[in-house]
């Protein structure tokens, strides 16, 4: 019994190291608006009779990849909670920790499943987000793409720069979005691992 009692504790205490990880997803994201804000003033800037600068639009094209970053550390905590759902069910069951029926441990092990549940959720809902501002961005980088091809860059960029800053819009929207889950997920994070502690000592 104590065997599982102990895994189960172990397994449930890596989840606060997510906490830290959900702070290194919110720098990324804050990197990647940085990057897109910056592609936004060049849109400003296009106007008739003035030519674009060649790297015009590059904090767009740099902001996707801060956007991969934060997508990439999303996957990692969604991977690992579903491992800890499965590890947390099987080694504290209550057959094998000694748990009875009674008493306060269904309740704590019932907001142990909605707070890991909610945890899951939210990471979902920023990697939706992420997904979202990563295909938006792409959409503006080739806007861009089209803006400084020749013949004619002048009048093409003054053209589309319009569009362009309308998609960076959405990918400021989808980030902060994004940002929000992620801030969502902390208390969830810090919730399920105080109800295992409850669950397993009571």
């Amino acid at each position: 019994m104590e065997v599982w009692r102990k895994t189960a504790a172990e397994a449930s205490a890596r989840s606060l190291t997510y906490i830290n990880a959900t702070n290194a997803v919110v720098e990324a994201i804050m990197a990647a608006r940085q990057r897109y804000a910056l592609a936004s003033e060049d849109c400003r800037r296009f106007r008739p009779g003035v030519h674009p600068p060649p790297n015009a639009g590059q904090g767009a094209s740099a902001g996707g990849d801060f956007v991969e970053l934060a997508i990439d550390r999303i996957k990692r905590f969604s991977r690992f909670q579903a491992v800890l759902g499965n590890v947390f069910s099987l080694c504290a069951a209550p057959a094998r920790i000694g748990l009875q029926v009674q008493g306060n441990a269904p309740w704590w092990r019932h907001r142990w499943q909605l707070h890991h549940a909610d945890a899951a959720r939210h990471a979902e809902t920023a990697l939706h987000c992420l997904h979202s501002a990563k295909s938006h961005g792409h959409a503006a980088v080739g806007v861009f793409h089209v803006m400084l091809r020749p013949p004619s860059p002048r009048a093409l960029a003054h053209a589309w720069a319009p569009a362009a800053e309308q998609l960076l819009r959405r990918v400021m929207d989808d980030l902060a979005m994004a940002e929000a889950a992620v801030e969502r997920m902390r208390p969830a994070i810090v919730a399920q691992f105080f109800d295992a502690s409850m669950l397993l000592h009571g």
